[in-house]
């Protein structure tokens, strides 16, 4: 009997947990990914068909280059390219390497913002940054800073990053979901907030985007490499809809 009433109690403990494990937790790992859904490549080595130019429907004929199954800005000319599709909870994986001084970054939830003040129309969103931390003039005197690799770009720093010096390969990974988003950089996580909160609109109101209406806060949007007519490789670039 003493081991019935020892089951019953640990039954109960665990339907306990379990009514609570259903409640949505902020902090996003990997573990929340959706185990039914499957890596869409975005680029595999090769093609850029999932990709077009910022201001037309073709991938641009210049600037842009493939070789030896990397992805990167040769010269000037390209422009930032983003996908064909929009994406709203995913997880986007990626390997970059910077070259000395380089600067580029990844946008996402990239779409239409007007500005309230001018009027102007522009395809713009959040930003995970990439530069050479080590040595751009920018960056390397606050290598931890809102403008360094891993940043919520101008919003948020990175906490407990570790980013290889140009040369070396880094991983990167963004989660999103239901407005809560994270900035992996080479395992570690080293950014976390929450998009339209009370914090991120106030951060905002800092920035050069603080006019920007739809910044940051859109449903759905377009992933974006940047053009800083900087050379940085890119190469496993996959999503996955969560």
């Amino acid at each position: 009997m003493k081991y019935f009433f020892m089951a019953t109690a640990l039954l109960l403990l665990v339907s306990a947990k379990s009514g609570t494990s259903q409640e949505y937790k902020p902090a996003l790992t990997s573990q929340f990914t959706n185990a039914g859904s499957e890596w869409e490549t975005l680029f595999d080595g090769s093609g850029t068909e999932k990709w077009r130019s910022k201001n037309g429907d073709k991938f641009p004929d210049t600037g842009w280059r493939i070789e030896n199954g990397l992805l990167f800005l040769e010269s000037k000319g390209g422009g930032d390219i983003m996908t064909r599709k929009k994406y709203g909870n995913f997880e986007l994986v990626f390997e970059f390497k910077l070259t000395n001084e380089a600067n580029s970054g990844i946008k996402y939830f990239v779409d239409t913002v007007v500005n309230r003040e001018t009027g102007a129309i522009m395809i713009n969103g959040p930003e995970y940054q990439i530069i050479d931390d080590y040595n751009n003039e920018h960056v390397k005197e606050e290598p931890h800073g809102v403008s360094s690799t891993g940043a919520l770009y101008l919003l948020y720093a990175p906490e407990n990053k570790t980013l290889n010096p140009p040369g070396e390969w880094n991983t990167g990974k963004i989660l999103s979901q239901n407005g809560n988003v994270e900035h992996w950089l080479n395992g570690v996580k080293v950014v976390s907030y929450v998009r339209g909160s009370d914090d991120f609109n106030s951060r905002k109101s800092t920035t050069k985007f603080k006019n920007d209406i739809g910044y940051g806060i859109k449903a759905t949007g377009h992933i974006m490499l940047t053009d800083h007519n900087d050379k940085v490789y890119f190469k496993g670039i996959k999503i996955k809809k969560l």
